[in-house]
């Protein structure tokens, strides 16, 4: 994987899921509303970072969209053959 891509896919990964689990929290503790939206928005940093790590293996960046699968597309992008290497 490209160096260039791998700290965009580790902080949009990170952030993403850091963001969802905060969403989802504030969501069940009183403020559902800006839970969501939060939750939202790390969602949208998550498929960016797994835009960046499809990138990075040499596919295109639209295989970030498996992110919307959650773990389980970033468990299909870790398994893609590394055109890079």
């Amino acid at each position: 994987m490209l160096s260039q891509y791998k700290r965009n896919t580790n902080i949009g990964v990170g952030i993403g899921i850091l963001l969802q689990v905060a969403g989802r929290t504030m969501a069940e503790r009183g403020t559902p509303e800006t839970g969501l939206l939060i939750a939202l928005i790390g969602v949208a940093i998550f498929i960016w970072g797994c835009g960046q790590y499809a990138k990075g293996k040499g596919h295109s960046a639209w295989f970030g969209a498996l992110g919307f699968l959650s773990i389980i597309g970033l468990i299909v992008l870790a398994v893609m053959k590394d055109k890079h290497k």
